[in-house]
């Protein structure tokens, strides 16, 4: 039987690319692990993410990742008939291909990270700073809304280069209602996934998504998702 620990250890070896559809199918696990989300939330929003994928070949796909492996480490030698077992069981009960998944969700999460620190880290400073600072800087979450958003590279670009010869300023530019309600949606969701990860900081995120959006050149909600969007594009105002 494949335990855990094995089950993750493994996971190394798989590496999957994940690619179109199937990192739209782990985003509720990448949201899960921005905010590190205990193991038993991982775990049950892990399930149908894998009963979905399972349909579209992910047991072949971590087989022949495995059986590549092998023949050049010894430890996934050592484990393969286990894991193979363990992935005939099916995708409710394998034990490996959740692990994977999880890995994925953590994997895609860390990408997203950029340009902020974990949000472990934003909750200590959160929960360290005084009252009146603490929404903006757990506000900063709203820099991650960058794959959620999917605003395109070019209409970023055309923004910054406008703005910087007198043009409209970039949040007013970049700002459509259904982009505002996305970030604020968003936003909600990881305040609920992380009330006991990052408790201060969900906090924080449920108080200023209760007051009425300001508009779009003041609302600090969108303002901070326009600087996780057009972070890395300075050289445009040049």
């Amino acid at each position: 039987m494949l335990t855990e620990n094995a089950a993750h250890e493994l996971t190394y070896f798989v590496a999957l690319e994940w690619e179109g559809a199937d990192r739209q199918a782990l985003a509720p696990l990448v949201d899960a692990a921005l905010v590190w989300a205990y193991p038993n939330q991982m775990a049950e929003l892990a399930l149908p993410i894998v009963e979905s994928l399972w349909a579209d070949g992910l047991q072949g796909d971590i087989e022949r990742a495995l059986e590549s492996a092998a023949s050049a480490h010894n430890e996934v030698q050592r484990l393969l008939d286990d894991a193979k077992a363990d992935l005939a069981a099916g995708p409710r009960r394998s034990r490996l291909a959740r692990a994977v998944v999880e890995q994925g969700g953590h994997q895609l999460a860390g990408a997203d990270m950029l340009p902020m620190h974990c949000l472990l880290c934003l909750e200590e400073g959160v929960a360290a700073a005084s009252g009146g600072k603490r929404r903006g800087l757990a506000l900063r979450v709203a820099q991650l809304a960058r794959r959620v958003l999917e605003v395109p590279t070019e209409e970023i670009r055309a923004a910054v280069a406008a703005s910087a010869v007198g043009g409209p300023e970039v949040t007013v530019a970049l700002a459509t209602d259904a982009r505002r309600r996305l970030v604020r949606d968003w936003l909600a969701q990881l305040a609920e996934l992380g009330k006991w990860s990052i408790p201060t900081v969900a906090e924080e995120l449920e108080a200023a998504l209760r007051e009425p959006p300001a508009e779009p050149a003041v609302d600090p909600v969108w303002r901070e998702a326009v600087a996780g969007l057009t972070d890395g594009f300075a050289a445009e105002r040049n």
